[in-house]
């Protein structure tokens, strides 16, 4: 999926005032129907995680349609409020498990986050329903991306993950457009935090939130080399704009645009641990450009400039990472200066970006998907 491509492409939700009455409404009040248990149960098809002490607890899993099924079933379909009981076990109760490896994790609760928003997109759920499922995902995809990003391909596909996630990301501001759009809507971010709050949810377990301010600067974020999301922010209300955190996603992009690097990591540091990450994903692309640009500003056969500056300016995790990029691009690292020599005619353009590797600061690495699901910006 292009991450250029406009929120009102989005095929999930061009109809959103579709007449109630013409919509499939489901009735399965469980997690998963009746039927796929009885088949997955019986064809040894439960996944490790559906075990449990008394036997098992199965979600359902995501299907592909086809040419000849009908999957507009009530009787296989999941009400709204099955489908955020079904999101707050996968998220805050599944993904607790310590003994499974994190990409088996992953590739089951994408699975049935999937098949969440299968059933959202038959029933055409309200947007006002649609944001209060979405947001958690988007964190999800967005933890996920970055705890999962330097494990084999065989294990993890950033690119699939990038695609569910802008398509969650999409998603959710289609419906607060709407919802923004709607006369009888005066505030919706508060519609939509009194909406989530009214759901009977018991309180003495975690709860997850809904922060439209957030997904706006991750949008942001994880679209450093498209416009439409800066397009978008200039036309969001005022009320929004004015909020710092948002704000300071929109400075972000602009000093990106700007080739201003260094303000980039400086201002990277007010970041949340969400938002952090999404920034940290573009650290290759923008330390190859800031290289770059630096060959021709600091042009020169013999003064240098040292390594631990580089280091710093350019959010290396050591000096030997920041050493061994420089040599990867083609500039040359004198060890009695300890420091590297700029020339615009040694860097090589044409060589692959390099590796990206994990930023230690990055407080993302030191949290459970619960800590990101429940705080606000």
């Amino acid at each position: 999926m292009s991450n250029t491509r406009d929120l009102n492409e989005t095929p999930l939700h061009k109809n959103n005032n579709i007449v109630n009455e013409i919509c499939t409404k489901g009735i399965c009040m469980e997690m998963c129907p009746s039927e796929e248990v009885i088949l997955r149960v019986k064809e040894k098809m439960v996944h490790v995680l559906e075990l449990t002490r008394s036997g098992h607890k199965l979600v359902k899993c995501y299907c592909r349609s086809a040419a000849n099924s009908n999957m507009a079933v009530p009787q296989l379909l999941r009400p709204f409020r099955v489908l955020s009981d079904t999101v707050h076990y996968l998220l805050l109760e599944i993904s607790n498990r310590s003994n499974i490896k994190m990409s088996v994790m992953y590739d089951f609760l994408d699975d049935r986050l999937r098949a969440v928003r299968q059933d959202m997109t038959i029933q055409r759920l309200p947007p006002e329903e649609c944001v209060v499922l979405l947001e958690p995902m988007i964190r999800f995809y967005i933890y996920y991306g970055y705890r999962l990003c330097d494990h084999p391909i065989s294990e993890f596909d950033p690119v699939l993950n990038k695609k569910y996630l802008l398509e969650c990301m999409k998603w959710f501001l289609n419906c607060c457009d709407v919802l923004q759009n709607t006369d009888k809507v005066e505030d919706d971010v508060d519609t939509i935090l009194t909406h989530f709050n009214s759901l009977d949810i018991s309180k003495t377990r975690p709860e997850l939130s809904c922060d439209r301010i957030l997904v706006e600067s991750l949008y942001i974020l994880c679209n450093l080399d498209s416009i439409h999301p800066l397009y978008r922010y200039l036309c969001l209300p005022n009320y929004l704009k004015r909020v710092s955190a948002l704000k300071l996603a929109y400075n972000i992009a602009i000093a990106n645009m700007k080739c201003n690097f260094i303000k980039i990591f400086k201002l990277s540091r007010k970041l949340c641990p969400l938002t952090f990450s999404a920034l940290c994903l573009h650290h290759p692309m923008i330390q190859r450009r800031a290289l770059q640009a630096m060959s021709f500003a600091y042009n020169s056969q013999h003064l240098t400039v040292p390594v631990e500056v580089l280091k710093q300016w350019l959010a290396f995790n050591s000096y030997e990472e920041a050493r061994s990029t420089c040599m990867h691009y083609g500039l040359k690292v004198v060890k009695e200066k300890h420091g590297v020599c700029f020339n615009k005619h040694t860097f090589k353009v044409d060589v692959e970006q390099h590796q990206l590797t994990k930023y230690y600061q990055a407080k993302i690495l030191q949290l459970k998907l619960e800590d990101v699901l429940s705080y606000t910006v």
